[in-house]
């Protein structure tokens, strides 16, 4: 998907006439009378937006065309309108939709002229508005300067979110590549799925008025079981057709999730190393206080306290007389509290940390997100049934928010990887849709949901607390931070042990980055003296002032702080940056860019003759062009993540040894720590 992407937008770059066009066409498109009501204007000309943010295009020609496309659009749908006049509504498909046109003459007549300036930028309307204006006689001059100046705001509005954007995602994909790419698929499809709703409500609707009720009447006549029930499911009348719809789809959602990181689970694949960098995130984010916390709430979680609340709503529903509810609870609780294990003892996956021993020794699913989730989250089902939304609403905010306290709290204290918790968290999600969508009509049973939510709360609180008070030393112990640590002698580091470290930075989600060609054993600081006569400097720190340095357009570039950059989890320690020389390629860059060298902490550690074992740090270092949007704006990209052997200062550092990888790619090895043996 991201080379995918990465073609997409390197071949519009290359064709900026066909990306003229295109927007001409959707901003024209969008202002034709109805027609518009289908045109996705704003999804194309915030994508070219984003484009000229990342430097993909230029800003003026793709304003100018956008702008003129508006114009003629509007322009087109007055002249159908004054042509035509009244006697459109008879004509199909306009017919179809006499209440849009309907509704847009008395917008028109309520705002008067100023209507063609406000309807452009109101949905619905702004594709009938112009129609309107020339279906009533609206003076051919007066419109056409209303429609020239709201087309300029109008334009401005559609492109200059998109060029925000697209500079906001130059910066992210300087931290991130993936995460940038996922992000904007991520609001492409929002986009579209808003896109598609519009047409839905505005376009489809209207077309099929009435076609639920006659595929609700139809399935009811036949004879088949299956037929009569999904009738009643898609009935509006019915009360809960849209809580088993929901519960349906969330089994279509859940399920697959699961199979599939169930399925991505090896030793040595993105996801593994994925799962580690957040692991190595969170323990560089831990506090004492934040440790306290997150132990109770795991404790909360443990297995005594979700058997024995599970064992008090089981025997309270069959007091009730609940018999097809208790037996449903008490057949997912048992099905889960058999899977999770089973299921660890065939995958038997390793834990970040040593716990416990058997099959809970063991890591995927989480049993504490799985369990947890299907117990509290067939509870609120029972608890928001037939209630009103705001009380459903309510009660599922609850248990989702207790649920994920308990397994974030798993993820934090690095008793379970990430994909560990997510999971435990689909497979339970999916048994408590299971449960609601077999049992979610049942309306015979009197469960008294307040009563039962009022115990549940009660035992939680009292078993709870009792557990917690009792086992929480030995539980704030048994999760201490612990940080893996390899300790090499200088012989084993110079020898064969440096090919053990990372050979590239690895972002978080997994995915290798830019190579990493210095490994340093000590002081970092070290490393910022050597280079300082080479013109390395330290980056600016992040601040209001430096941050305000983006937001202008002649910041030099070693005025600008170095966007962050996550290695394996951990964050750079030193950061030091290069003006360099003439290399900008495009007017709309400074002259020049700059090198930035990282150094990021790694596992490792050398010994030393005297005192503890140093860390060996692991580097990189990039070239950023610095790209100047509109001339208002700073934003740095890299273009290059090695540099040429003339560049690189590192192998002319005194007491530096290089190496060589199977690849080809050399690593310098330095620091104090080996500059005596020099």
């Amino acid at each position: 998907m991201t080379d995918l992407l990465n073609q997409l937008v390197t071949f519009i770059g290359e064709n900026p006439t066909l990306a003229n066009a295109v927007v001409f066409l959707i901003a024209m498109g969008e202002a034709l009378f109805l027609i518009g009501m289908v045109v996705p204007s704003t999804v194309v000309l915030v994508g070219a937006g984003t484009l000229v943010g990342l430097g993909k295009l230029d800003p003026w020609p793709i304003f100018i065309w956008t702008m003129l496309g508006a114009i003629a659009g509007d322009a087109i749908s007055y002249w159908i309108g004054h042509i035509y006049k009244d006697s459109i509504k008879s004509v199909w498909p306009f017919s179809r939709y006499r209440t849009l046109v309907e509704r847009g003459e008395a917008y028109f007549l309520r705002h008067g002229g100023k209507s063609v300036f406000i309807g452009r930028f109101v949905p619905g309307v702004k594709a009938i508005v112009p129609g309107i204006a020339g279906m009533v006689g609206m003076n051919a001059t007066r419109f056409t300067v209303i429609n020239v100046t709201s087309a300029i705001a109008w334009t401005i509005v559609h492109l200059g979110p998109g060029v925000l954007a697209g500079t906001a995602f130059g910066a992210l994909g300087e931290i991130s590549g993936r995460l940038a790419t996922v992000l904007g698929i991520f609001l492409v499809v929002l986009f579209v799925a808003i896109m598609l709703a519009r047409w839905l409500i505005l376009i489809v609707l209207p077309l099929y008025a009435g076609s639920r009720t006659r595929i609700v009447a139809r399935l009811a006549q036949r004879k088949s079981r299956f037929a009569k029930w999904f009738a009643r499911m898609l009935d509006p009348a019915h009360p809960r057709s849209a809580g088993m719809l929901v519960s349906a789809t969330l089994l279509l959602v859940t399920v697959p999730v699961f199979v599939a990181l169930a399925a991505a689970i090896s030793p040595d694949n993105g996801l593994q190393r994925a799962d580690t960098a957040m692991r190595n995130l969170f323990q560089g984010l831990r506090t004492p206080a934040a440790d306290e916390f997150m132990t109770t709430m795991t404790m909360l979680g443990d297995g005594i306290v979700t058997s024995i609340v599970a064992c008090v709503v089981i025997a309270y529903l069959f007091i009730r007389r609940a018999w097809r509810r208790a037996t449903g609870f008490l057949i997912a609780i048992a099905g889960a509290a058999v899977f999770v294990p089973l299921l660890k003892l065939l995958l038997h996956r390793a834990r970040p940390i040593d716990l416990y021993t058997g099959a809970d020794a063991l890591s995927f699913p989480s049993g504490h997100a799985t369990l947890n989730t299907v117990l509290y989250g067939i509870i609120a089902v029972l608890v928001a049934h037939d209630r009103s939304p705001l009380v459903k609403a309510g009660v599922f905010s609850v248990a989702v928010a207790l649920i994920g306290s308990i397994a974030f709290s798993r993820v934090y204290l690095g008793a379970h990887w990430v994909s560990d918790v997510i999971g435990g968290l689909a497979f339970g999600t999916a048994m408590v849709a299971a449960f609601a969508f077999v049992f979610g009509s049942i309306h015979n049973e009197k469960i008294g949901r307040w009563a039962l939510a009022g115990l549940v709360s009660v035992t939680m609180t009292v078993v709870g607390s009792a557990h917690v008070m009792r086992n929480f030393d030995s539980g704030l112990a048994m999760y201490q931070p612990v940080t893996p640590t390899v300790v090499l002698s200088r012989q084993e580091w110079l020898g064969e042990g440096w090919q053990d470290l990372p050979a590239h930075r690895i972002e978080l989600n997994g995915e290798r980055e830019e190579p990493l060609i210095l490994q340093w054993a000590g002081d970092p600081d070290a490393l910022a003296r050597a280079l300082a006569p080479d013109g390395y400097v330290p980056a600016p720190a992040w601040s209001l002032a430096t941050f305000a340095g983006f937001l202008a357009g002649q910041t030099p570039p070693e005025d600008l702080p170095a966007l962050p950059r996550i290695q394996n989890g951990r964050g750079a320690e030193l950061v030091l940056i290069k003006r360099d020389g003439d290399l900008a390629e495009t007017p709309e860059e400074e002259t020049g860019g700059r090198w930035v060298l990282r150094l990021w902490p790694s596992q490792f550690r050398l010994k030393v003759d005297e005192g503890d074992p140093v860390r060996i740090h692991v580097g990189s270092l990039i070239h950023e062009r610095i790209l100047r949007p509109l001339n208002e704006l700073s934003t740095p990209r890299a273009d290059r993540d090695l540099p040429h052997d003339g560049e690189n200062p590192l192998p002319k550092l005194p007491g530096v040894v290089t190496r060589t990888r199977p690849d080809g790619s050399s690593v310098v090895l330095g620091g104090p720590a080996i500059a005596p043996q020099r």
